[in-house]
């Protein structure tokens, strides 16, 4: 729309009005545009019915309603804390039949596995104990070594867990 200096050459090196002729076609199209946008909010201010056939017209004054309606309403002030609430919120109850049913489905995958091992178990222990490469001594003294970092590493992390006074213990283990 308009802004106030419109009518105002923003450019004074411009050539004046009638040099040439460009510039005097360039202001009489501004002034054209002007005097539509003009017509077009007294229009609206006035509640008059639209004009259909001036589609220019109509453009202004739809122009002119939207900026007249207020805004959107505003965004409220604890808008991230009220997200954090219903996120942290009690879960749906889909949420808690698809975890019950995730637990239930795991202790029954579980149990399955054991009875597969217990009944075929005898069976498949030569073919694994084929695959299985022999260890030398030494080998040995290294898998122990493994074994002995791996033990530290989790140790000092359960360490650092007990230690933190920021953070909450789990639900499983306090």
């Amino acid at each position: 729309m308009k802004t106030p200096d419109d009518r105002i050459p923003s450019d004074r090196d411009d050539p004046p009005i009638g040099r040439n002729g460009w510039r005097s076609l360039d202001a009489l199209r501004l002034e054209a545009e002007w005097q539509a946008q003009e017509h077009a909010l007294e229009q609206e201010r006035r509640g008059l019915p639209l004009d259909r056939a001036d589609s220019r017209l109509a453009e202004y004054r739809l122009i002119a309603r939207a900026l007249r309606t207020p805004a959107m309403e505003p965004v409220p002030y604890d808008l991230a804390a009220q997200i954090v609430r219903h996120v942290e919120g009690t879960p749906a109850a889909g949420e808690l039949f698809e975890r019950w049913l995730l637990r239930v489905l795991a202790a029954v995958f579980a149990a399955a596995m054991i009875y597969a091992v217990a009944t075929y178990g005898a069976q498949w222990m030569p073919a694994f104990s084929q695959l299985w490469p022999t260890l030398s001594p030494r080998s040995a003294d290294w898998a122990g070594l493994l074994v002995g970092c791996l033990a530290v590493s989790l140790a000092w992390q359960g360490v650092v867990r007990l230690m933190r006074h920021d953070v909450e213990m789990p639900a499983g283990m306090a």
